[in-house]
């Protein structure tokens, strides 16, 4: 379970979320909602443990993720960012790999073949559109073998099959046991196949 108790972010003197609390139940596909600005965003990042709240806490199992090590959050959660940029010309594979040295090649193919990256695994990914490159990014998220999955706007480079298609590996996932938080920018009626919304206003 992830427990967010009494929390506040801020950016400096800007706060954009207070004294906030929610849970998240195991084996569950839970959508953040908001009005730009409201702080969903910084809020998984709290989650991942790569932002510190002002006060409050953030538990995994009981564990506060801000006192865990690198290597333990690794073990606990994956991330997917809306953006990622990249300095070198590294081939889709090359992407997919990082991070997954030891990872079985049928593993490899498998999350290739479920996110259609399958063909495009020699390509450039400064030849990637925006979905494909957000594809990409999502892929590595799932490729590793963590009960905590967290993204970051999956949706806002798709057309409506890749995202009717990203759903629904996403239940399959869920079906497998894992968590999923996600940011979306979605109505609620949208999101009935969630099994909770987070919603944190305008």
């Amino acid at each position: 379970m992830i427990e967010i108790k009494d929390v506040s972010l801020s950016y400096g003197i800007h706060t954009v979320l207070e004294n906030f609390s929610a849970q998240v139940s195991r084996g569950t596909i839970t959508a953040i909602i908001g009005g730009n600005g409201a702080g969903k965003s910084t809020l998984v990042s709290a989650i991942a443990g790569t932002f510190k709240p002002n006060k409050g806490s953030i538990t995994i199992d009981g564990k506060d993720v801000g006192a865990l090590s690198v290597q333990e959050l690794a073990s606990l959660r994956s991330v997917a960012q809306q953006s990622h940029s990249y300095w070198m010309a590294y081939t889709v594979a090359q992407i997919l790999a990082l991070g997954h040295e030891n990872i079985v090649q049928s593993r490899f193919d498998e999350v290739a073949q479920e996110f259609g990256l399958a063909g495009i695994l020699q390509q450039s990914i400064t030849t990637l559109s925006g979905g494909q490159l957000q594809r990409v990014e999502i892929a590595r998220a799932f490729m590793r073998d963590v009960p905590i999955v967290l993204l970051d706007e999956p949706f806002a480079s798709q057309d409506l099959a890749s995202q009717e298609k990203l759903t629904a590996i996403f239940q399959e996932e869920r079906q497998k046991g894992r968590t999923i938080l996600l940011v979306a920018h979605r109505e609620r009626s949208n999101l009935e196949w969630c099994n909770q919304i987070i919603d944190l206003g305008q």
